[in-house]
C-alpha cells in the first residue's frame, strides 16, 4: 500500500491483513398503503478500508498515519489523500491496483512493545480510513 509519494515519500506499507471493503446499493424507500417498497438503488455506500501493516523499525510509516490524523484535527482544511493498493501476482509482480479516492485515516491503533518474548515478533498497528470510493484498475 501507497500513499501520495509528493505528501509521504516514507508511506509504505507492508499490508499483514486487509478486506476490500463491502459497497451497498442502497434503494429508495417508496411508501405504499400495505407496505413499503424498496426501488431502484440511487447511492453507493462503502465500508471503512481497515489493514493491518507491519512497522517499519524506526516507526516511519507509523508516524506519516499518525502526523496526517494529527494534520486533520489540528488544522482548517480537509487533507484528502488517494491510497494505491497494489495486489501482486505469484511472481511478485503487479497484478492490478486498488485505488481509494479521497482517503484520510479515522483511527490508528496502539503499538504492542513486549521484550519478555523470547522470539522475534514483528509490530504490527492497524489503521482505518474513510474515502469516497474505490476503482479496480
Amino acid at each position: 500500500m501507497s500513499l501520495d509519494k509528493t505528501l509521504n515519500p516514507n508511506a509504505e506499507f507492508s499490508i499483514q491483513t486487509m478486506m476490500l471493503p463491502d459497497v451497498t446499493a442502497e434503494g429508495t424507500l417508496y411508501p405504499t398503503r400495505s407496505r413499503n417498497l424498496t426501488m431502484s438503488a440511487d447511492k453507493l455506500v462503502y465500508a471503512p478500508f481497515e489493514v493491518t501493516f507491519l512497522v517499519d523499525e524506526d516507526l516511519g510509516n507509523y508516524k506519516e498515519i499518525y502526523d496526517w490524523i494529527y494534520t486533520q484535527v489540528d488544522s482548517k482544511q480537509d487533507d484528502f489523500r488517494d491510497i494505491t493498493l497494489s495486489v501482486l501476482s505469484s511472481a511478485n509482480k503487479v497484478n492490478k491496483q486498488i485505488i481509494f479516492h479521497s482517503a484520510h485515516p479515522t483511527s490508528l491503533s496502539s503499538l504492542p512493545f513486549d521484550i519478555t518474548t523470547q522470539d522475534i515478533e514483528y509490530v504490527v498497528a492497524s489503521v482505518s480510513f474513510e474515502y469516497s470510493y474505490f476503482e479496480i484498475v
